[in-house]
């Protein structure tokens, strides 16, 4: 491939330059960077080993009568050389006038290697375009190459200065420069914190957080699934297509997760194409474009062929295989692979029959068996080839396995897209073939066990609290790169970066709407278009597809350390822009209608916890993992302080307290008919003490009779909790007995539980009344008779009131010092604003069961599953 000049299809034609490409595959690539949607024909000229000086001798008949090429690709090759050898006639004298110098000066080049395709810049071409150093040569490459990130150029692993001259730069093919492309950042990174750029963690990292033990049961799961799929398939109990997806967020453990079958005696061929700027690991496969023209030819199954050959051929093992292709010390290695192959591919004369073979890959590996893994399989949707009826490369590729008969082979896809119709078309939808065979396509697989899974590999356990820990719940990637050294802070700078996609954007409503939904816990209706870009840039968990393949269910499952990301891109960007966002998706059923006081309660309680924390710890890194005192979070949730709120706290010996959240988790997901037949109405203490290590706070279930929030929190002798009840009513409903169910532990927990510290709060935010409320809040007594006693003396007692029938009453919502006049306008329109109700096709789930789907039901996400050993005893937290 060269450059073009001023948009001409045919820069960089000289004789010389032709007779230059001494290999078929030079050939190869200059001419299909020249001739457009005829690259058949070209790989048929490679085939027959046709170098620049042999295809300068072609003629006509060649083309058309010894190598049945069509006239009309014939002619497009005809008239290229035609072209060259006329560049060459037309130079004339005049082009010798310069003498020999002149010849040698025109054949020097400098060869650049971009997305594993070499390009070349000829002198004279640099010379029109005015490119002098390599600060032009960045600036042309860009343009030519269509690139909008910053380049870099490298010469192995030295950086080329922009000031250096391009007459200093000419080398070989062989000795090609890298092209390296970062995104542009328009916007100064924060000053004070010392953070690693988040794209630059990863790649310095993550090979060796790869290698981290692999944790849990997951593995055993997914292998008895894809023998199962196997099976059927090879049963032909219906027409299948031997192909698995895993649709899954960043940083979930697909990848690791196949690779872990090598353990079981597995070879995975993994095939990856990622952009050049991708942080992602592992690498982009070596000739990845090729691979994909192979399904564009229908070759991919000889490519399969031939690689499962090669394998054999150097007799690796499985674990040795799996190395090759994905660490970085063995690129070379797995660049040969791939070029053997590809030489093997060009000169097979004719098609195999190795793909009818049911037992080709027992014959080479015998008991083992084999997975094509293709990871960011979304790359599949681009079209094969330029012509607007042509089909994509995914419809092409899955054509081609379900003519694959091996015994012991199947597919695997990964890929973060959400557009779950893209890899499992709805019956409607799917191609006419697939509708005319009577397709069958195996469901998705959407594993959320990985969630949690490191737990195990914290070392600091014990009762107290330390937020460095929780790096190992949530999504495997935190812990792993904990484990290969990545810090706190900058774990926490990853997570804000990858949960907005890298956006900095005040208005980017997409970004806005992640981090609320992760923190706030906010329910996204399975039809919105919003819940594909959730999955695929936003971290987001995947829990279920519907029956009929149109819709996908995400949710923000507990994840201390992406809830920490979050919570920082809101303080970031601002609530107010966030609280906009919200309020523009609200008439799209993004949230549910009876729960918008509790949201604004979250909120609230939210920013309150925010506040707290820059004033503990003015000067060091906000993590928004830390713990503060009940005292100071109260203070930073009231305008005022109450009478009596101290001597209540001391009363209750919760005067010394922490509390801390970043996020609020749904205890309970399921429908209203669940919970009235006896699923998890209650809380356990357990729970309450997994929560305040995880540093969540709860948002009750549907059904829980009173309480809306509860919030966790440790004082000197256990655990207790502040239990939250909301009301926005048009009249006011509070009385004493709103006293007694929101301190009474029967009220939580089901039972009595004696000495239990409950420390009750109810809002009234009266808002839905004609004439404004007063702002008020203040500590609220029951009414219970006074009883008078006798001493020893037989003189009366003082009255003693109970210590524990005293709550907090918040009306109006002024009241909230974190509340400023601009949140304040925004969370009444939160109130107010009708929302579109929410699709009346939801899922229900449940801890014992698995996803299931029902005609008009109302769901909560289930975020808090029954565990065969809770973080308590992992953690020795009692």
């Amino acid at each position: 491939m060269s450059f073009n000049i001023a948009g001409s299809s045919t820069s960089d034609l000289s004789l010389s330059t032709v007779k230059e490409l001494n290999t078929p595959e030079k050939l190869n690539r200059f001419l299909k960077g020249r001739l457009e949607n005829i690259d058949t024909h070209i790989n048929t000229l490679t085939a027959q080993e046709v170098d620049g000086v042999a295809f300068l001798e072609i003629t006509q008949e060649y083309l058309t009568k010894n190598l049945e090429i069509p006239l009309g690709p014939a002619k497009k090759i005809l008239k290229l050389i035609n072209e060259i050898k006329e560049e060459y006639s037309t130079a004339g004298i005049g082009s010798l006038i310069s003498g020999i110098a002149g010849l040698k000066l025109q054949d020097k080049k400098i060869w650049v290697r971009y997305n594993y395709e070499y390009v070349s810049l000829p002198e004279s071409v640099l010379k029109i375009m005015r490119v002098s150093d390599v600060n032009d040569l960045k600036r042309t490459i860009k343009a030519q190459l269509n690139i909008s990130g910053n380049v870099t150029i490298h010469r192995g692993s030295e950086t080329l200065e922009d000031s250096k001259l391009v007459t200093e730069l000419h080398n070989t093919e062989d000795n090609a420069y890298d092209i390296i492309v970062t995104e542009n950042d328009d916007e100064s990174s924060s000053s004070d914190e010392k953070e690693e750029d988040a794209k630059q963690i990863e790649p310095n990292r993550i090979e060796e957080a790869f290698q981290v033990k692999y944790q849990g049961t997951t593995l055993e799961t997914f292998c008895s699934r894809l023998k199962l799929f196997h099976d059927e398939w090879y049963q032909q109990i219906k027409p299948y297509a031997p192909y698995l997806t895993i649709i899954q967020s960043s940083g979930s453990g697909k990848t690791r997760l196949v690779g872990e079958l090598r353990t079981k005696g597995i070879y995975i061929l993994y095939i990856c194409k990622r952009h050049e700027s991708s942080s992602g690991y592992p690498a982009s496969t070596p000739y990845v474009q090729k691979i994909l023209e192979t399904i564009r030819d229908y070759k991919f199954g000889a490519l399969l062929s031939i690689a499962i050959k090669e394998i054999k051929n150097k007799n690796w093992s499985a674990e040795e295989f799996w190395n090759i292709q994905i660490k970085d010390d063995h690129k070379a290695e797995c660049n040969d692979f791939w070029r053997s192959v590809f030489k093997s591919l060009l000169q097979q004369k004719k098609p195999s029959s190795d793909s009818r073979d049911e037992n080709f890959v027992k014959k080479l590996v015998h008991k083992a068996s084999i997975v094509c893994c293709i990871d960011e399989a979304h790359e599949l949707f681009a079209k094969a080839t330029k012509a607007k009826d042509d089909e994509t490369y995914f419809v092409k590729w899955r054509r081609q396995i379900r003519d694959i008969s091996w015994v012991g082979f199947f597919n695997i896809l990964l890929s973060t897209s959400g557009k779950i119709g893209n890899f499992l078309p709805p019956v409607t939808q799917d191609t006419r073939s697939a509708r005319s065979h009577d397709f069958v396509i195996f469901p998705a697989y959407l594993d959320v066990n990985t969630m949690d899974v490191l737990a195990p590999l914290a070392e600091n356990v014990g009762k107290e609290y330390d937020y460095t820990r929780v790096v190992y719940l949530g999504i495997p990637l935190w812990g792993s790169l904990a484990q290969a050294g990545v810090s706190l802070i900058n774990l926490v700078h990853l997570a804000s970066q990858k949960i907005r996609n890298f956006s900095k954007k005040n208005n980017d409503y997409l970004a806005n709407l992640a981090c609320m939904a992760c923190s706030l816990s906010l329910e996204v209706s399975p039809r919105i278009a919003e819940v594909d870009s959730l999955i695929a840039s936003h971290m987001a968990t995947a829990l279920g597809v519907s029956l009929d393949r149109t819709s996908i269910l995400c949710t923000y499952p507990s994840d201390p350390i992406l809830a920490s990301g979050a919570l920082k891109g809101i303080i970031d960007v601002g609530w107010e822009n966030c609280l906009d966002t919200l309020l523009e998706l609200f008439s799209r059923g993004v949230v549910e209608e009876g729960e918008r006081g509790e949201l604004v309660n979250r909120i609230l309680f939210s920013k309150a916890y925010a506040d707290a924390v820059r004033e503990c710890f003015p000067d060091s890194p906000v993590t928004y993992l830390q713990k503060v005192p009940l005292k100071l979070f109260l203070k930073s949730l009231l305008r005022e302080e109450i009478d009596g709120l101290d001597e209540l706290l001391n009363r209750m010996g919760i005067d010394e307290a922490e509390i801390g959240f970043n996020h609020w988790t749904s205890l309970l997901a399921t429908n209203q008919k669940y919970v009235e037949s006896g699923g998890m109405k209650f809380l356990t203490e357990n729970l309450v003490i997994e929560a305040y290590h995880r540093h969540t706070a709860f948002k009750m279930p549907l059904g829980f009779p009173v309480i809306d929030h509860i919030i966790p929190f440790k004082y000197n002798a256990g655990y207790g909790i502040i239990s939250i009840q909301n009301k926005n009513s048009k009249k006011t409903t509070f009385g004493a007995k709103d006293i007694s169910s929101l301190i009474h532990p029967s009220y939580s927990f089901g039972k009595w539980k004696k000495g239990y510290k409950i420390l009750g709060i109810y809002i009234d935010l009266g808002l839905d009344r004609e004439k404004a409320v007063e702002s008020k809040a203040e500590l609220k007594s029951r009414n219970v008779p006074q009883t008078r006693s006798k001493n020893k003396n037989n003189e009366d007692k003082e009255d003693v009131k109970n210590d524990y029938d005293q709550i907090i009453y918040i009306q109006g919502v002024g009241s909230f010092k974190c509340c400023s006049k601009e949140i304040s306008e925004r969370l009444s329109k939160i109130l107010f604003t009708r929302p579109w109700p929410l699709d009346t096709q939801w899922s229900e789930f449940d801890e014992k069961t698995d996803l299931k789907r029902e005609d008009v039901i109302k769901t909560f996400l289930p975020l808090v599953f029954e565990q065969k050993q809770s973080l308590v005893d992992k953690w020795q937290l009692i």
